[in-house]
């Protein structure tokens, strides 16, 4: 019961409150077009200047710290260097060649020298053997071309040594003629040739000289 009569007053007080807020609106509603508004003075206007002191800037102090004393390093002695010493190069191990093991000459056989024959009789076998020789040396010739072209002509003699078998031992020009050409190819004439054919018997155990003429003439 008692919750019940607090509410109904509540619901009372509440229309009532409404009850007079709709009354006090209604009469100012009226009162508002009785007002001159005209008369009414507008509030002045003031000009207030707030001074605001700014505070002042705080100067940042930064201690700076006392450097330290440096310490003196003292530089540590240096070693003397060292020269590197190259090595010597190592010389390659030669193997020595085998020797070839000496063989004796065998002993050549001459034949028995004739003291029979005269020296008369030697001088005339070397006579017909150096135109025997001069012979086969002749097959050898070759005119040069150039020498041929110029007309150039002449005669040499050439001094032989000569062993018992024919082989060539020294030759020499002891006579020129006024052309080198002609005189190189006499020379070569005498290699072409050799060696020479077999010398007599009377002659097979001798070193011997023979004198032979190499003519160049142009027909």
């Amino acid at each position: 019961m008692a919750t019940l009569s607090f509410q109904n007053k509540r619901d009372l007080s509440l229309i009532e409150t409404i009850f007079l807020s709709v009354l006090f609106h209604a009469a100012f509603l009226f009162y508002i077009p009785s007002l001159n508004l005209e008369d009414a003075k507008l509030p002045m206007e003031l000009d207030i200047d707030i001074l605001i002191n700014q505070p002042e800037k705080i100067k940042e102090v930064i201690s700076t710290p006392e450097p330290k004393p440096i310490k003196k390093i003292k530089p540590k002695e240096l070693l003397p260097i060292k020269e590197l010493v190259k090595p010597e190069p190592i010389a390659p191990i030669v193997k020595p060649e085998p020797i070839a093991p000496i063989v004796k000459p065998e002993p050549i056989n001459l034949p028995k020298q004739n003291s029979n024959i005269s020296p008369s009789a030697i001088k005339k076998t070397i006579e017909s053997y150096s135109a025997k020789l001069a012979k086969s040396i002749a097959r050898q010739k070759r005119y040069p071309r150039i020498a041929q072209m110029r007309g150039q002509q002449g005669e040499i003699i050439i001094n032989l040594k000569i062993d018992g078998q024919g082989n060539l031992i020294k030759a020499k020009i002891i006579q020129r003629s006024e052309f080198k050409i002609l005189n190189t190819e006499g020379m070569n004439m005498v290699k072409r040739a050799s060696p020479f054919p077999k010398p007599p018997k009377e002659l097979e155990s001798k070193i011997f000289n023979v004198i032979v003429p190499i003519s160049f003439k142009l027909q």
